[in-house]
């Protein structure tokens, strides 16, 4: 308890920053940039997106400009140079608001909104069994207009905003919620998790670096006057220029280093061995970089669970259970009861960490109450009792929202439920262990209803899971409050106001919101999202909809096997916490469980981290801390030459008109 006095004290004895409004405006103005300029450059050229994943590369990309801008303000106009905060300020407002334009819900709104009006037809009877559920002012008011979002409109008529107003109001408001509801939880827990806890915010060290030590960051303040980051910096940059140019000259041999299928060896193969048939790998820089900063114990758990899970396969296959060609009696999908055990992993880790917080929840409801008198913090984005307050405000906005969509208050809350559980374990994943792609096996959807039956839940409930699922909650990388916490770590090892970036931040997700829907309108009605591949804009919606297809015409059942799964998971995820907690000795962090089934952690995790974990306890057995702390600059090189490499042949190829085949 001293030691969380002390830091208490010291926190209130440093100076605070205010944010200038030059920082805010400038935020903003850079949040409306990447807005407007993603839908075309992603996916029209193909050339370069904001990015993806816990370490978004358009920030990044802006941060690296404005400290080149300031060293040229600090030669010519001194007195107008940036000072560090303020660009931390503008890094902070785009990490919270960019990932919208992207994966973080955007896309999916305008193409859920028109998919199943678009695929109805006779031979899938949606029109009877799906579309009477969908509210009306969540529909296009003109269905001709359905065409033209997937065909391009006619010439000369452009976007029919009026038709697209309701439903674009439907949505944007429950997104704007749900933005606020994280945002309002993360304050509530940003002191116990940066001052108590301490946990490390790996990715913060990237902006952080970038911008130095100096009141006024330039390129020669920064990391990058380090000749070793140069050393790290070499390698991905010169892997990007070979693949760029490989683009532009076939006969300029291609690195494969990017989702190469290992398992096409074992598909061919009986089983048990077929099970492995999905495996890949990647070399991916950034994920090296930032795991080789990591504590031993979280690198080790983030492959070794990895392994695990398909020592599990290989365990289950070879009593003849496997996802396709079972000849055991047992019903049971390995796979799936695997997901449903990380799924109670992140049920039991939601609960330790609002355990672990309890007694500043506690204090927030005193306060709320008027019982007890907060003590100020002047990093805090919001005071406790505003917390959460403006988090039960937006959630009951959040089920009113759901009630006129015709959900059962339940069956939302229920949804909900899980999906908090995720964006908690989310966000301890990446602040703990700068996991750069969180995904997960599993999705709340599958949870309810497998865990209660589809019958319970209603088709008009279920209708509105496959919304909520296929805009919000299939694609898990890009969740909003795993960057809210980074960004709240920003802050406080800025001193910046933290009540003033909270309307920073209000500002950017409104901008990117507004101008984000705006700017996806008006590419998809004059390209047509048919002509723009497959993703974002068809598969995700036909995953849904699918589902939901599907489980209207055979209803999913409660799963006792399922539901022991979900038990066993939780159970070995408290172990894993209370060995973490009690042992000193023990060598394995329990994050790498959570997410060791997902997509991403096959495709671009494990030989990654596997890679990182030997040489940081190489380097740190042989070489000691003293060597370690050299080679740093080199670990963070590998992800900047990776995320500005990329970046500026982006803008290349922008300028000489170079498209990427659409996959």
């Amino acid at each position: 308890m001293a030691r969380i006095a002390d830091t208490e004290t010291e926190s209130r004895a440093k100076p605070v920053t205010l944010i200038t409004p030059r920082a805010v405006l400038v935020g903003g103005i850079s949040a409306a940039l990447l807005s407007v300029i993603n839908p075309y450059l992603a996916f029209v050229r193909r050339t370069w997106d904001v990015g993806s994943g816990s370490l978004l590369s358009g920030p990044v990309v802006v941060l690296f400009a404005l400290v080149v801008v300031n060293g040229l303000l600090i030669r010519l106009l001194r007195r107008r140079a940036f000072s560090r905060g303020e660009l931390l300020v503008v890094y902070g407002m785009l990490i919270v608001s960019a990932g919208l334009t992207m994966q973080g819900g955007l896309p999916y709104i305008v193409s859920a909104t028109v998919y199943p009006f678009y695929m109805a037809a006779p031979e899938n009877a949606w029109e009877h069994m799906i579309l009477p559920h969908v509210p009306l002012w969540l529909r296009l008011t003109n269905l001709e207009v359905v065409d033209w979002f997937w065909e391009a409109s006619p010439e000369g008529l452009g976007v029919p905003w009026r038709h697209w107003l309701s439903p674009m109001l439907g949505w944007g408001a429950f997104t704007l919620a749900l933005m606020a509801a994280m945002f309002c939880l993360g304050a509530l827990l940003r002191r116990d998790w940066i001052e108590r806890q301490r946990l490390a915010f790996p990715l913060v060290d990237v902006p952080l670096a970038m911008t130095g030590e100096h009141k006024h960051p330039t390129l020669r303040t920064s990391i990058l006057s380090s000749r070793i980051f140069w050393i790290g910096f070499a390698v991905p940059s010169l892997v990007a220029v070979v693949s760029w140019f490989h683009v532009l000259f076939p006969s300029v041999p291609s690195i494969a280093l990017w989702d190469v299928p290992v398992g096409r060896y074992f598909a061919g193969m009986s089983l048990p061995w077929r099970v492995l048939g999905d495996m890949s790998i990647s070399i991916v820089f950034p994920v090296i970089g930032i795991t080789c900063l990591l504590p031993r114990e979280v690198s080790l758990s983030l492959w070794l669970f990895y392994v695990l899970f398909r020592i599990q396969l290989l365990v289950w296959a070879s009593f003849g259970l496997a996802e396709e060609g079972s000849t055991a009696a047992v019903a049971v999908n390995p796979r799936l009861f695997i997901a449903f055990q990380e799924a109670g992993g992140f049920i039991a880790l939601s609960g330790v960490i609002l355990y672990q917080s309890r007694k500043t929840i506690r204090a927030a409801w005193l306060s709320l109450l008027g019982r007890t008198r907060a003590k100020p913090d002047p990093y805090a984005p919001l005071s406790g009792r505003w917390a959460l307050l403006g988090f039960l405000l937006a959630n009951s906005f959040m089920i009113w929202w759901a009630l006129r969509a015709g959900m059962s208050w339940w069956a939302f809350a229920g949804l909900m439920g899980v999906f908090y559980a995720v964006l908690l374990g989310a966000s301890r994943l990446v602040a703990a262990g700068g996991v750069m792609f969180v995904d997960t096996g599993f999705f709340p959807r599958g949870i309810m209803l497998r865990a209660l039956g589809a019958p319970i839940i209603g088709p008009a409930s279920l209708t509105m899971y496959s919304y909520l699922s296929c805009i919000y909650m299939y694609d898990p990388m890009n969740l909003a409050m795993p960057q809210m916490m980074n960004s709240f770590k920003l802050v406080h090892s800025a001193r910046l106001r933290g009540s003033t970036f909270t309307w920073a931040a209000a500002l950017g997700l409104l901008t990117v919101t507004i101008l984000g829907l705006a700017a996806l309108l008006q590419m998809l009605h004059q390209e047509g999202a048919s002509s723009l591949g497959y993703w974002p804009f068809i598969d995700y919606p036909q995953w849904g909809f699918g589902e939901l297809d599907a489980t209207l015409r055979t209803p999913e059942l409660a799963d006792n096997w399922l539901r022991a799964a979900l038990a066993i998971g939780a159970a070995f995820t408290l172990l894993l916490v209370w060995l973490h907690t009690r042992l000193v000795w023990w060598p394995v962090s329990p994050v790498g469980f959570l997410p060791a089934s997902s997509y991403e952690a096959n495709r671009s995790m494990w030989v990654s981290v596997f890679i990182a974990w030997v040489v940081s306890t190489l380097i740190r057995r042989y070489g000691g801390l003293r060597l370690f702390r050299t080679l740093r600059p080199a670990f963070l090189g590998l992800i900047l030459g990776d995320v500005l490499t990329k970046g500026a042949l982006a803008i290349v190829s922008s300028i000489l008109g170079i498209t990427r085949p659409i996959s």
